[in-house]
């Protein structure tokens, strides 16, 4: 009986510090890093994962990041021999301004088998929208337009309908539901620049689509008119990153942020840079066609 309660507390044991032992991915590099583990030496790539028994190897002007089980993200940026196990500690703590959303999600896709589906990056965004406000409608307006935060440029604001129907009704109402604006379109979205003698910056308004002749859709969704100065500020903010990157992952991880922030027009143009700096990239390539599908950019 002894001998069992003491082969059951080791294997109890073992299993706490195997499910404690930390785990790193490979986010971004460059120059000479390589990765050692049980002697074998092989150059590091983005995605590559680095387990606590291993240890890794940057060169002379080169630099590592890492993140470390989904929730933290850091860089080794001096020339030398890091083993794993030495790294705990850069595991904790918070991080400046890289949401633990896009570092889950990241994680993911760097570490999903070969030829698994993109997981939808929405997903692990937590302000895509909310459930509908209305009751039903023959047109249905997606939760990730919820809220669209519009600074400049332009995005269309879109809906779908459940019929064939060939003309749509569009309404912008003010805070009191007062319509300021109704245009009947063929297409079922309108652009921004549409409302823009409409629109004031600073304030916020309520929008819907509904099918010509039909109701007023209950579905109403939020247009903010964002000045220059606040976006500035957030921008500000996500931008500031501690952890070393290249410009393509930079680009893509601020259009992450943006979207998240539901600044749909700045989010598609920094998609569009991390793609045209990193071509080759089928991740950065998915979510980009993506997010043009989403949001009805053509």
């Amino acid at each position: 009986m002894k001998t069992k309660t003491t082969f059951f507390l080791f294997l109890f044991i073992s299993v706490t510090a195997f499910s404690q032992e930390n785990l790193f991915v490979v986010y971004s590099l460059k120059g000479s890093v390589s990765i050692i583990d049980n002697k074998v030496e092989s150059k590091a790539k983005v995605g590559t994962l680095v387990n606590g028994n291993a240890s890794i190897k940057v060169g002379s002007g080169s630099f590592a990041t890492l993140i470390c089980n989904e929730t933290k993200m850091f860089s080794l940026n001096k020339a030398g021999n890091y083993s794993a196990a030495s790294l705990k500690d850069s595991c904790t703590g918070k991080n400046s301004s890289v949401s633990a959303n896009y570092m889950k999600y990241i994680w993911t896709e760097l570490t999903k088998s070969k030829g698994s589906p993109e997981k939808n990056r929405k997903y692990y965004m937590s302000n895509v929208g909310a459930v509908s406000r209305g009751g039903i409608n023959n047109v249905w307006i997606d939760p990730k337009l919820d809220t669209v935060n519009y600074v400049s440029g332009t995005i269309p604001l879109s809906w779908k309908s459940y019929t064939d129907a060939e003309e749509f009704e569009f309404k912008l109402y003010d805070e009191n539901k007062t319509v300021l604006f109704s245009k009947t379109v063929k297409k079922k979205h309108i652009d921004i620049a549409d409302l823009l003698k409409t629109i004031q910056v600073g304030k916020w308004y309520l929008w819907t689509a509904n099918i010509k002749g039909e109701p007023d859709n209950e579905d109403k969704k939020v247009l903010q008119y964002i000045s220059k100065e606040t976006y500035n500020s957030f921008y500000s903010k996500i931008k500031k990153h501690e952890a070393a990157e290249s410009d393509a992952e930079q680009n893509f991880r601020l259009g992450f942020a943006l979207e998240e922030g539901h600044y749909l027009a700045e989010s598609y143009i920094h998609y569009l840079k991390a793609t045209q700096l990193a071509p080759d990239n089928t991740m950065y390539r998915s979510v980009f066609m993506s997010f043009k599908k989403d949001y009805e950019i053509k």
